[in-house]
């Protein structure tokens, strides 16, 4: 690509597009002092084009603007500053009052448009002044509206709203000032699911340089060799449609920006591996790429490497050194390269601090800190919240904001506008890109709302944006078509929806005849829109949305889990699952002998219905099954267990035994409490019990904590938690004994609730060494509704376990 970085005075002409008679050559004269950049020029050509223009380029004339005012045309004239400080003074000047004003990174993207208008309804003259060819681009980016808009207008009709917007002379004369709020302003492609195809990538790339963005962050999580297969090269083909994307990147004034995330089995001490990273960077380098980010979000909490424990003290040290050495030799491929991370704990609402502060203090200053906000899908950022979180890392963050990504919610689309992000935030972090949906059109609608936020924050109206980005993309008349859809889908990730209990469990009762309705008006406006051609690639990715609910409804009906109520609602049946605990009149001798809890109730894993993975793989009771009992005295709640397992496969201690055969306990400790909860309160547990081998291997217990809230006083389960294990011919047995302090009140008596699940897990031993995530596993689970299952991230998918007298 060639470019000039000289001063270069550039002038279109062009007659009048509002309310004046064309000639009939209607031309747009360019002359340039210069070469103008290959993008420009081609923007250029496009603006013509859909002007119905003839576009001319010719070198400048002594007075070009004199020339072309006598020809009746429009004067534009395109000025590369001389230097960027005296362009960014030129701009805090113009822009003196506006509410941000501009710093060295976003002047680099700003403009100053000053557009004469001596016939009141369109300009005569636009004279454009930018620092670089990107402030050309996103001046550009302003002309339709400049020659649609009649200046008097132009305060209101102008979305996003430039920084400054002043009339001068009586109104023949418009200064606008203009540049972003944020400096770095994108996409990150970073979902887990099916991925964006090719095209979808490319069309994104496209959408991001026609509204204002200027980074793309390539990090598709089920893309293997992004994630899983990090160490191994591209295939060909994959390799050259990367580089088609970096070059519609570049052609667009976009950042491709290329992550990898090695962290599952990557040993950070590890100079072969080190050099293996280097190579898989070097090689998309060579497309053209200079800005890399290494993605550390979502792998172990704790250093699984034998040598990585034996050299560094934590999972901190381990990624600081990984991250300096990274940065440094990037550095010295290329002054230009840049280097982001994702740590692994990026959001206030889990994680380990000291991991972060630690990687703060270490990693080096130049190297941006990525956080999703105070929650992993924020309803709101604040620049406090932002202020606190750079104090961790000892830099102000970059902010990964999870909107409108929807890879956990696959059965919603969420069109509406971005809410709930702080005017002020600019001052406060180094940028923002947006994770959105896997469906890359329907993204594109509230991804434009998330454009005019990052442009200009202060200004930013989202119901206005919202409703600018329907009209601009799908014509006027589509407010009014998509209604149906724009309110079944306006909500966000962390609100329920329309359909969430259909997907979600709750506790309240579910109005079905009117998700009916709702349904039926949605698949009423499929029929009545599918001919719509402009509407076509929107609708192709919400119907699905809306066919998956048409089937589930029917399936939540026919649940038998669900009671029918007389006013047509449904509601969860609390006796449904029901389990009970009997009391102990003196406390049991913890041997791990089942035979002591044989006369209790007695809960089965022995059914095809409760596995829950793995259909394929279990061969029935004699391969995995387990007999529960539960019981109870003033100082722990016990459960026995009786598991039959032949050939059971544990060769891990602590963290890692949920990757061998395990029992699993999920406890909801404040039940009542959080009777009405959808989101984890802190009184969640996700407890795994290993047997060890009855070898080499002693028992333990492991917490999954990682993505839980921080427990106000830490536990240290296998000091607290008191377990006995007994090898069987079939499997294993066991006792555990749970104490009172772990629930809600710390104070057991009879009728006491308590929210329970329970699973038996079995790992197919692996022929070769591989990735845990691919290890091939069974599971049972008590919860026999295969429609909501047990999860911690959910208090009110937890069935009830009540203390009672006798057995």
């Amino acid at each position: 690509m060639r470019t000039r970085t000289i001063s270069v005075l550039l002038i279109l002409t062009l007659t009048s597009v509002v309310a004046v008679a064309r000639p009939d050559e209607h031309s747009w004269d360019v002359y340039s002092a210069g070469e103008v950049d290959e993008r420009i020029g081609r923007q250029l050509s496009q603006l013509a084009g859909q002007d119905q223009a003839l576009i001319h380029f010719m070198k400048s004339s002594a007075e070009p603007s004199r020339a072309a005012s006598e020809a009746g045309a429009l004067t534009i004239e395109l000025r590369l500053a001389n230097s960027s400080q005296a362009f960014l003074d030129a701009l805090k000047r113009e822009a003196a009052a506006a509410a941000l004003p501009p710093t060295a990174e976003t002047a680099a993207d700003g403009y100053i448009i000053e557009a004469n208008y001596p016939r009141a309804a369109v300009p005569s003259l636009l004279r454009i002044t930018a620092s670089n060819w990107r402030g050309i681009h996103f001046a550009l980016l302003r002309v339709p509206d400049l020659l649609a808009i009649l200046p008097s207008g132009l305060a209101s009709g102008l979305i996003p709203r430039p920084q400054s917007l002043r009339t001068e002379r009586n109104g023949l004369s418009v200064v606008i000032v203009d540049y972003p709020s944020f400096p770095e302003r994108g996409v990150v492609e970073g979902f887990y699911g099916t991925p964006w195809t090719h095209q979808d990538r490319a069309d994104i790339l496209r959408f991001e340089g026609a509204h204002g963005m200027n980074v793309y962050y390539y990090a598709p999580k089920d893309d293997p060799y992004h994630r899983k297969l990090w160490r191994e090269p591209y295939p060909a083909e994959a390799q050259r449609q990367l580089g088609e994307l970096v070059e519609t990147a570049q052609r667009n004034f976009v950042d491709f920006c290329f992550a990898i995330s090695p962290g599952l089995t990557m040993a950070y001490s590890s100079e072969r591996d080190f050099q293996v990273l280097a190579d898989k960077l070097a090689s998309v380098g060579r497309l053209g790429v200079s800005c890399f980010a290494l993605f550390l979000d979502d792998v172990p909490q704790d250093l699984q490497d034998v040598q990585d424990r034996r050299k560094f003290g934590d999972l901190a040290q381990a990624h600081t050194y990984l991250t300096n050495q990274l940065y440094k030799h990037l550095k010295e491929q290329s002054p230009s390269n840049r280097l982001v991370l994702t740590p692994t704990t990026y959001t206030n609402e889990w994680g380990n601090r000291a991991y972060l502060q630690e990687l703060g203090a270490g990693v080096d200053p130049a190297v941006p800190i990525v956080w999703t906000g105070p929650k992993v899908f924020s309803p709101a950022i604040s620049v406090e919240q932002a202020n606190e979180w750079a104090s961790y890392i000892k830099r102000p963050p970059l902010v990964w904001d999870n909107f409108p990504v929807n890879d956990g919610t696959r059965w919603c689309r969420y069109l509406g506008p971005l809410t709930g992000r702080d005017a002020r935030l600019p001052g406060a972090v180094r940028g923002l890109f947006s994770n959105p949906m896997n469906e890359a059109r329907a993204s594109m609608l509230p991804l434009q709302t998330v454009a005019d936020y990052l442009w200009n924050a202060a200004a930013y109206d989202p119901a206005q944006s919202h409703n600018h980005a329907i009209v601009s993309q799908y014509g006027p008349d589509a407010p009014g078509q998509l209604a149906p859809f724009l309110k079944a889908y306006g909500t966000y990730y962390w609100e329920d929806g329309a359909f969430t209990p259909l997907f979600q469990e709750r506790r309240h009762p579910i109005d079905v005849e009117k998700m009916q309705s709702q349904w039926a008006e949605l698949n009423s406006a499929l029929d009545r829109l599918r001919y719509q051609r402009r509407l076509e690639p929107l609708l192709k990715e919400v119907s699905p949305a809306v066919k998956r609910t048409g089937e589930r409804l029917p399936e939540v009906k026919a649940d038998p889990a669900f009671q029918h109520l007389p006013d047509g609602t449904l509601q969860w049946d609390e006796n449904y699952g029901a389990l009970s605990a009997y009391h102990l009149s003196q406390s049991p001798n913890l041997d791990g002998d089942f035979g002591k809890w044989e006369k209790g109730s007695i809960y089965h894993l022995n059914e095809g219905a409760q596995v829950m993975r793995g259909e394929k793989l279990w061969r029935g009771p004699h391969d995995l099954s387990a007999r529960v009992a539960f019981a109870w005295d003033a100082s722990f709640l016990y459960v026995g267990v009786n598991i039959t397992d032949p050939g059971f496969y544990q060769p891990f201690f602590g963290r890692g035994i949920q990757n061998g055969d395990t029992f699993l306990l999920k406890m909801e400790t404040g039940f009542r409490k959080n009777f009405l909860a959808t989101q984890p309160t802190g009184d969640e547990y996700a407890l795994y019990f290993s047997p060890g081998d009855f070898a080499e291997v002693k028992p333990s217990i492991f917490s999954d904590e990682d993505y839980l809230p921080p427990r106000t006083s830490p536990h240290k389960y296998m000091q607290e938690i008191y377990t006995a294990w007994k090898k069987t011919p079939q499997g294993y047995s066991g006792d555990i004994a749970i104490p009172v302090t772990f629930f809600d009140g710390g104070k057991f008596a009879q009728g006491y609730e308590l929210g329970m699940g329970f699973s038996v897990l079995k790992v197919i031993r692996p022929g070769r060494p591989t990735d845990t995530e691919d290890l091939e596993r069974i599971v049972l689970q008590s919860k026999k509704d295969r429609l909501f299952s047990v999860t911690t991230g959910n208090p009110s998918s937890f069935p009830r376990l009540v203390l009672t007298e006798g057995k």
